[in-house]
This record gives structure tokens, sequence and C-alpha cells, in this order.
């Protein structure tokens, strides 16, 4: 996954923008949502190219990055 791939498709947020929340403190989905506003908006099941929710993704991110430090 490139690190400037859009996760969050309604709040346009990519996934360096997750990893540096996650270097910055955040250790949640919840987090996540207060640092980058991702997954705030609901919309993302109808404007991702994936046709879901971003909130899957976010949390394999979350937990990927448990795993690498």
């Amino acid at each position: 996954m490139d690190h400037e791939e859009i996760i969050c498709y309604c709040s346009k947020v990519t996934k360096r923008e997750i990893i540096n929340a996650l270097v910055n403190g955040a250790k949640t989905l919840d987090d996540i949502r207060k640092m980058t506003g991702a997954c705030t908006l609901g919309k993302c099941k109808e404007l991702s190219p994936r046709g879901m929710c971003c909130s899957p993704t976010i949390i394999e991110i979350i937990e990927q990055y448990k795993v690498e430090n």
C-alpha cells in the first residue's frame, strides 16, 4: 500500500496521515478520527473505489503499525 494512497475518501486522508497520527500517539480508530478527520463523514462506501467504509482499512494499518513498532 502506497503511503500517498487515499484511505478515507470522504475526508481525503492518506495512509501517510494515518501513520503520522500513530507516530504522534494515536492508538485507536477513535484517536485516528480525532487527529485526522478520517472515518467521520460516513461517505466512503459511496466515494471509495473499494465500495466500503474506511474503518476496516484504518484498523488494519493500526494493527500493522503495532507489529512493526
